[in-house]
């Protein structure tokens, strides 16, 4: 079974995600609705399963929380893909939206890293654009997946969700099973 389950609980915040890559249902809680917006986005388009239970100290800002359900849900991905046999490890999209468009190409080889190119700054929804650079990097760290995404575009709602909606089509892409096999010539993705 392709599940796990992370919880993380600090003076700042308290969240539980439940992962499966196996089902395609999602409920999100946060108290940052644009934000639970994008990880809706999110899980609609990589057919994850994905239960997110969130709380913290968005009276200081929303950095703590997008930061922590970032650790939580790049832990649930390393853990519910193990040793990562038989998945594609490789995955790509490009999407567009509106005058936006976003590339995006992953390799979850597990070392973690991302390429951001694009410009995102302001608020969007109450939130500093800088946080969802800092979220998919702190994903990406977390969850041993290395990643590229290119955005374009001007309405900053736009470029945003763009992100999230081809990061997830490239990662159910490479999460999909192929076989039984590490695709690695090392025999481990680590």
């Amino acid at each position: 079974m392709r599940k796990a389950v992370v919880e993380r609980k600090t003076r700042e915040v308290d969240i539980r995600i439940e992962l499966n890559l196996d089902v395609r249902e999602y409920e999100i809680e946060t108290p940052i609705p644009f934000f639970t917006h994008m990880l809706e986005t999110f899980a609609r388009h990589s057919e994850i399963g994905l239960n997110v239970k969130a709380a913290g100290d968005v009276e200081v800002d929303e950095h703590h929380t997008i930061e922590d359900v970032a650790i939580s849900l790049g832990k649930a991905i390393r853990d519910a893909l193990g040793d990562k046999a038989g998945i594609a490890r490789f995955g790509d999209a490009i999407v567009p939206m509106d005058e936006s468009v976003a590339i995006c190409g992953i390799d979850i080889s597990g070392r973690g890293y991302l390429n951001f190119d694009g410009l995102l700054e302001g608020e969007v929804g109450g939130v500093s654009a800088e946080n969802f650079i800092h979220f998919f990097d702190t994903l990406c760290r977390n969850a041993g997946i290395n990643a590229y995404i290119s955005v374009k575009g001007s309405n900053l709602h736009h470029i945003v969700e763009v992100c999230f909606k081809a990061f997830a089509m490239a990662l159910k892409k490479a999460i999909t099973l192929e076989g039984k096999d590490v695709k690695s010539t090392k025999g481990t993705l680590d």
